[in-house]
């Protein structure tokens, strides 16, 4: 390609078709007619998704149909030029969002597209999914944050319970429980907005972003709490406006319903929740319009409030019941505090505040409804904080002006203030006074009734605010999936246009009943100030903590937080938790890990990108920089295998038998090598298919794949590259070819010279032989519903049995041994009964039919367990320890406790069988291996039986044949032949019956020994045989006896 493709508009790239069908391109200069021009072009093809639904609410029954067709006319004349200059594509907010995925014509080009000479057309998509989409309600700051958060904090606190913690705190503790709410609602702010502010977030509100941040396990846990609190909130204020209801009632006509108390306030709140419910459901547009018209009720009712304040006492009556007005002592009596027995119990700070506190929470009101919003980064920042600032200075001078104004106790009599002995109060006959009279705001107020309608309106408005928010919370966290369907699923669906969740609204109501039932207002606040006050410290928490990590997404355009400051607002949240009521604060947090460990048992399958994985990633890579500082030592020697499976699923049994070996001790790498060419688009889909069989089996392993390469070379890159630091593999595993005897001899040569690679790169080798093969991809297919699918080599068929072989059927269940010995234990029955693993479930072949069950055994041999037997290791050769740890690590495996280890060592003579013991068994005592018994073999230099002879004769007499084995090397090697014929002939004799045999590996020098040649040896040992694996360690200690 010339360099006039990137040129803008100084050329254009036309395509012809030669001769070859081979795609040739020629410059030419544009003519100015041919330049497109931005001039005519509409501005929707730079609009995000949210312009394109915000014209749609304007142009009325304008569907995206009829949008997306503009848009991409839009986007062909803009790229009309620009496509025949390049496939390049221009930065578009479009195609960093998911919201609106664009067809063909407008994505970004992939990597294959723009480099790649020939690549597959995609298929065109019509519309998105075909749907008409219909643009909800959007907020902007001052209606979706500023007042909703005003209303939520100008509750049932404000106009019931200030003057009553005024009269207990005194002035200057009320000060400071306003500051100490304040403080914490005002960092929990920030850290809020910081994190609103670093991108986009969906519904969800303070649940998406603790959950975006923390991952699902927290934030789920937390997003169900701070939902319940908010349906509790609901209730707190629903108990508040009937009691104001019942006093308006007692005072404008002395009615009742039963007993003017507690039932009264049940069968009120009752109704009012009915209402509530019915607003709600409506959708929270008409739900915004109610706070709007109660907003400026509320604001009239404390401007009477003020008002009232400074007309002073009207009547007598109002003086009778402690409403001074203005006065410098009342001042000085109220500054101090004055904890008294009330409300059933001594008070004191803390049991105050716990019942103050609730009157912060409304600050993620706005949050809340994130998805509501316009734009949720700047409107959460800005209307939160104004919120608070101004509701506090409310809060602190209502505090002050009822101190000032009010005295503590007063008996109410008129005629008692006629006789000046109002205030000569005994144990119980003063019921008015702040200490007593909840309703002291009306009393101050200029007009009294109006102060009950701002109290209404009060009460009212955080009622539908934190109505509406539980159910809009609840069906976030249902369509995240991360809780059981029947616990949280079932109230994610929505109904109508604006999708509202009604089963969510339903719930909502019945969990908000039973709390108005109670009808309790300060037991209820002391419930509900333990939620908030967790969901407050893990909000701050989740900001300290993706600030402390850093990540390179982490670019928040609110700055004014600091990660210290959230981290000690965090703590201090938890404190006043316990400092309120400790057994209350347990129970809160007792829940919290409930909802936790439901996250973490079931693992959903989500990807948020959270600060927990950032922080994994750099703490692995700083371990493994600290790692290279470290010299390597025998005693923290682990095996990292890199085992050549292929597609794990082909070959599960090779896959399985590798992580008995790493489980919870080193690094499992599955290596795959394809000697065709792999695409991109091929290697995600081959490694995703991996992983996704490793999880499905509970193996927790690397997968790695190389392509356009012979097998050799791409094992000996593998074993270079892969891993990172001194965690890399050190033994490389591979399956036993079975065909060798039948394969092309380029296909032998490579496989002989990938054994070559493991040790001239000094590693270990280890190969596994299992008679019946270990590739089962011809049987299982490539299904990705498969518990177990592969592709790969084929099984090979029976070959003929060498002399001295037990007669053994090799399709027999393996579950009654490996031999399918009937006398040895059944180790299919599982030791727990009724309780059914991923071991038991069925397979089934390509064809969608259910598997032999000797074929199904054989493929999850190694996840059987085993009842007892043996594990026969031949030690022959000092190789480091390797062929002795394999097999003790193994052992140690749970399925594989019950198989003794037999340990077989060989002596030159007799007269050397006890000094080999003696020597052997002081070895494995000091390595700390544990075994049941010790075999020395002193015949191994015995000539083998003519028969074995034959049958090795037998084996490489084709390769001869063919001239692809000398006469030469066969009498050359001859002496070595006969040691392997013997030494096959006591394998048989004294393992014929384990349920594994290792043994050490021989090792073939190069240039001497031939492919046929030691393949040929390799099959004289392993034949007709229990599980075999022949380990070679690179010659370096793997085994010491030092502490």
């Amino acid at each position: 390609m010339d360099n006039h493709t990137f040129d803008g508009h100084e050329g254009f790239v036309i395509c012809k078709q030669g001769p070859a069908n081979n795609v040739r391109r020629a410059s030419i200069r544009p003519t100015l007619a041919t330049i497109p021009s931005g001039i005519g072009m509409d501005n929707l093809a730079f609009e995000t998704s949210e312009d394109i639904l915000r014209h749609q609410a304007v142009g009325g029954n304008l569907r995206v149909g009829n949008t997306e067709s503009k848009l991409r006319g839009s986007l062909r004349r803009l790229g009309a030029g620009a496509r025949r200059l390049t496939h390049e594509a221009v930065p578009r907010l479009a195609n960093y969002s998911n919201i609106f995925q664009m067809a063909a014509t407008g994505t970004r080009p992939t990597m294959e597209e723009l480099h790649e000479s020939i690549v597959e057309e995609k298929p065109a998509n019509s519309g998105i999914n075909g749907a008409e989409q219909i643009p909800r309600q959007k907020f902007g700051w001052i209606e979706g944050v500023l007042i909703r958060n005003m209303l939520n904090i100008w509750g049932v606190m404000l106009f019931l319970r200030i003057s009553w913690v005024v009269a207990l705190a005194g002035i200057w503790q009320t000060l400071i429980i306003i500051s100490i709410s304040t403080f914490v609602t005002f960092v929990t702010a920030l850290s809020t907005s910081a994190i609103v502010t670093n991108g986009e977030i969906g519904g969800g509100g303070t649940y998406y972003v603790m959950s975006r941040i923390l991952g699902p396990e927290w934030g789920g846990s937390i997003g169900i709490l701070f939902a319940l609190a908010n349906a509790i909130n609901g209730s707190l204020n629903v108990v508040g406006f009937c009691q104001t209801l019942q006093d308006t009632m007692k005072n404008y006509g002395g009615y009742t319903i039963v007993d003017g108390g507690v039932n009264d306030t049940r069968i009120l709140g009752t109704i009012l929740m009915i209402l509530v419910w019915a607003l709600c459901g409506l959708g929270s547009k008409y739900e915004s319009l109610t706070q709007q018209m109660l907003v400026v009720i509320l604001a009239v009712a404390l401007a009477n409030f003020f008002v009232g304040s400074f007309i002073g006492p009207q009547t007598d009556l109002s003086q009778a019941r402690g409403y001074l007005g203005y006065r410098l002592d009342l001042i000085r009596e109220n500054w101090d505090s004055g904890y008294v027995f009330n409300g059933g119990m001594m008070q004191d700070f803390f049991s105050v505040f716990a019942v103050y506190f609730p009157a912060g929470i409304g600050i993620l009101a706005g949050a809340n409804i994130s998805g509501d919003l316009k734009d949720p980064s700047d409107a959460i920042p800005k209307g939160t904080i104004w919120a608070i600032i101004s509701t506090s200075i409310s809060y602190a001078i209502v505090a002050i002006v009822c101190a000032a104004t009010t005295k503590r106790q007063a008996t109410g009599s008129v005629e008692d203030f006629h006789n000046g002995t109002f205030l000569n109060c005994g144990p119980s006959n003063c019921t008015y006074g702040s200490y007593n009279d909840y309703q002291l705001m009306t009393l101050i107020s200029a007009y009294g009734p109006l102060n009950y309608a701002g109290c209404f309106a009060a009460t009212l408005s955080t009622a539908l605010a934190s109505y509406i928010s539980c159910p809009k919370l609840l069906q976030v966290i249902g369509d995240d999936k991360l809780y059981p369907y029947w616990m949280v699923g079932w109230m994610a669906k929505g109904y109508g246009k604006s999708k509202e969740p009604h089963l969510a609204y339903l719930f909502t109501f019945f969990l908000a009943l039973g709390f108005i039932l109670i009808a309790q207002l300060d037991m209820i606040a002391l419930l509900i100030s333990d939620l908030f006050l967790i969901t407050f410290a893990f909000l701050n928490y989740a900001c300290f903590h993706v600030d402390l990590v850093q990540p390179v997404g982490w670019r928040p355009t609110f700055k004014y937080y600091n990660k210290w400051l959230s981290l000690f607002c965090a703590c201090l949240c938890i404190a006043i938790m316990f400092m309120i009521d400790w057994k209350v604060a347990l129970v809160t947090l007792a829940i919290v890990f409930f909802f936790y460990f439901i996250v973490l048992y079931r693992k959903p399958n989500v990807n948020w990108g959270t600060s927990s994985q950032a922080m994994n990633l750099q703490d692995a890579l700083t371990s493994i920089q600290q790692l290279m500082d470290i010299d390597e030592h025998v005693k923290n020697y682990q095996p990292h295998i890199l085992a050549l499976t292929g597609s794990p699923r082909s070959r599960p049994a090779l896959v399985d038998f590798a992580y008995l070996i790493c489980k919870k001790n080193s690094m499992l790498v599955c290596g795959n090598v394809i000697e065709g060419k792999v695409t991109t688009k091929m290697r995600g889909e081959i490694l995703k298919k991996s992983y996704k069989h490793l999880r499905k089996n509970e193996i927790k392993g690397f997968c790695t794949l190389i392509g356009n390469v012979d097998l050799p070379t791409g094992v000996s890159a593998m074993l270079e590259v892969a891993g990172v630091g001194k965690i890399r593999p050190n033994i490389l595993f591979i399956g036993y070819k079975n065909d060798w005897r039948v394969c092309d001899s380029q296909s032998l040569k490579k496989y002989f010279a990938t054994i070559h690679v493991g040790f001239s790169l000094h590693v270990g080798v280890a190969i596994l032989r299992v008679s019946e093969g270990l590739d089962y991809s011809a049987i299982l297919g490539d299904a990705d519903e498969l518990n177990i699918s592969s592709n790969g080599d084929r099984p090979s068929s029976m070959m003929e049995s060498p002399p001295g072989t037990p007669d053994i059927e090799r399709h027999t269940d393996i579950n009654d041994s490996p031999l399918g010995n009937a006398n040895l234990p059944d180790t299919s029955k599982d030791t727990k009964k009724g309780k059914k693993s991923k071991k038991d479930s069925k397979l089934v072949g390509s064809d969608g039919n259910e598997l032999p069950r000797h074929i199904s055994n054989n493929i999850t041999r190694f996840q059987k367990k085993h009842l007892r037997g043996t594990i026969d290791v031949w030690w022959l050769y000092d190789d480091g320890g390797l062929t002795l740890l394999l097999p003790y690590i193994i052992s140690t495996r749970s399925n594989w406790t019950a198989c003794q280890l037999r340990v077989f060592c060989t002596a030159n003579n007799h007269e050397e069988v006890e000094k080999e013991r003696e020597g052997m068994a002081a070895l494995l005592d000091k390595f700390r291996i544990d075994y049941s018994d010790l075999i020395v073999i002193t015949d191994l230099s015995k000539p083998p039986k003519e028969s074995t002879k034959n049958w090795f004769d037998g084996l490489i007499r084709p390769f001869i044949r063919r001239e692809e084995l000398s006469e030469t090397e066969r009498s050359s090697l001859q002496a070595k032949t006969d040691r392997h014929c013997r030494l096959r002939e006591l394998v048989v004799d004294h393992s014929s019956d384990s349920n594994l045999v290792v043994m050490t590996l021989p090792i073939a020098r190069k240039e001497a020994v031939s492919a046929p040649m030691y393949m040929a040896w390799l099959e004289t040992l392993t034949a007709n045989m229990p599980p075999f694996l022949l380990v070679r360690g690179n010659q370096t200690s793997v085994l010491t006896f030092y502490a």
